[in-house]
């Protein structure tokens, strides 16, 4: 399918989910009736289709993520987030996302996440966030990230998930950045995924235990003792935490 040309012309469609290879190309007017979309491609059969890489193969499918621009609720996995990185095209040519209300990320490399808060700033009127999971390198003390820019949707946010959080320093630096500028935050929930090997045994990576309820309990009073001394942009603003 990689080597196809695909053409949509569907002026009424509501709804429309792309899961698989990506086309060479994609042939799309606009969706002015999307309710929402499900895009989802694996990150490293995107890597491996761009050796060499070659900007031509990069802009059809950045301008396609363009058309969906009327979508209200949108679920997209962080291949699409390298696609518009690679593109170049945030923050210059981008349209708004008017309609975005929820926007549902399946995962996100750690070093890609100012690529998703430019994608932010063109959804002003975004309420809810979910982040399935914030990929992190095997190089644990990797410097934080700057975060340069302050999304305009982070006035109106109302919830934010991040789940398979474990409470890793860069990880605390996201939530961090939320929790200060998030005027009208009123829920962050914290789906964690705390297990033996990160917190115990470092060198048991095939057991997979789950941590005891105590020691889960010990780790998230941790995580709230550290975010309780950041600044918090809401008062009204409640941390939930819940096992995966």
């Amino acid at each position: 399918m990689e080597d196809l040309k695909v053409k949509i012309e569907a002026p009424n469609l509501m709804s429309f989910t792309f899961r698989g290879k990506l086309p060479e190309d994609f042939v799309v007017d606009s969706f002015p009736l999307l309710h929402d979309a499900d895009l989802f491609y694996n990150r490293g059969d995107l890597e491996s289709r761009l050796r060499p890489f070659d900007k031509s193969r990069i802009h059809p499918l950045s301008k396609f993520v363009m058309k969906l621009c009327n979508v209200k609720v949108l679920k997209i996995s962080g291949a699409y987030f390298k696609i518009l990185e690679l593109a170049k095209v945030l923050p210059t040519c981008f349209p708004t996302f008017e309609n975005l209300i929820h926007l549902e990320v399946y995962y996100i490399c750690y070093l890609q996440m100012n690529t998703l808060l430019n994608f932010l700033e063109f959804s002003p009127n975004l309420e809810s966030l979910v982040i399935g999971m914030v990929e992190l390198s095997c190089h644990r003390d990797e410097e934080a990230l700057t975060f340069n820019i302050v999304p305009r949707c982070l006035e109106c946010l109302k919830s934010i998930e991040i789940q398979k959080f474990n409470g890793w320093p860069r990880e605390m630096k996201v939530v961090e950045f939320v929790l200060k500028h998030a005027r009208s935050l009123q829920t962050l929930i914290l789906e964690t995924s705390y297990t033996a090997e990160n917190y115990i045994d470092p060198k048991a990576r095939h057991t997979r235990k789950n941590l005891k309820p105590k020691k889960v309990e010990a780790l998230n009073k941790q995580i709230m003792m550290q975010l309780g001394m950041s600044p918090w942009a809401s008062t009204g603003c409640v941390i939930k935490f819940s096992s995966s």
